[in-house]
């Protein structure tokens, strides 16, 4: 006969069969050409062949302005204005003026609720869009900032596309400071702050077959402790 200790135990331990644990997501913010599209794939492929049920894992980056779009009926067209930045104002107002399409506000919205279904079908990466500001709250997430040296990143960028460093340093802090405008503009907050991540990797040290492996075996550990 067990004792009054271990019941209580197991009580404590057990949980009602209808509560799941949430499903697993990932959300990827990186500084420019830091390589978060590259690690989102491999990540995916990984988790994929991983999962011992055969789901698979699904990456979203820009295109998950085009899945709100078809989800609204809305123009595809609607697409160029929520880049990863704030529509010029005068730009925005025009549109709306002449109905060409909602606030930008509510474009923005639609496309965070689209986020947040995903994220609680589970197997989905996210790659930019403040997408772990849009998921904040929600259990399963494994958040994760990719950083390197700005010559690091500016090397990759002039080798890609074959132009001198100074036009891909120009690029590149274009391109960051986008990316912090969209996030303070649409969340009232900062994308570098360490404190909103699980993981920081900086890229330059940090290959992305090993980070993906970092990031894999943190979700596997989370994803056990909630079972």
């Amino acid at each position: 006969m067990s004792s009054p200790t271990h019941d209580t135990a197991l009580w404590r331990d057990s949980r009602p069969p209808w509560i799941k644990p949430a499903a697993p997501f990932i959300t990827i913010s990186r500084e420019c050409c830091s390589g978060g599209s590259a690690l989102a794939q491999l990540l995916a492929s990984r988790l994929t062949a991983d999962a011992p049920d055969g789901a698979r894992w699904s990456t979203f980056g820009g295109n998950v302005v085009k899945e709100m779009l078809h989800a609204h009926h809305l123009p595809q067209e609607f697409e160029r204005f929520l880049p990863e930045d704030s529509v010029p104002e005068v730009r925005a107002a025009i549109g709306e003026i002449v109905g060409r399409h909602p606030s930008l506000w509510d474009l923005v919205q639609k496309t965070n609720d689209m986020m947040r279904q995903r994220a609680r079908a589970g197997q989905v990466i996210f790659v930019g869009r403040g997408s772990n500001f849009a998921t904040t709250g929600m259990t399963g997430g494994v958040h994760v900032r990719l950083v390197a040296p700005v010559e690091h990143r500016a090397r990759f960028y002039a080798q890609r596309f074959q132009v001198s460093s100074e036009q891909a340093l120009i690029h590149n802090a274009r391109c960051d400071a986008a990316r912090r405008r969209y996030v303070t503009t649409h969340f009232n907050a900062n994308v570098s702050d360490p404190a909103a991540y699980d993981l920081v990797i900086n890229t330059a040290h940090v290959p992305l077959a090993e980070a993906a492996e970092m990031i894999a075996a943190h979700l596997r550990a989370q994803t056990a402790a909630a079972a």
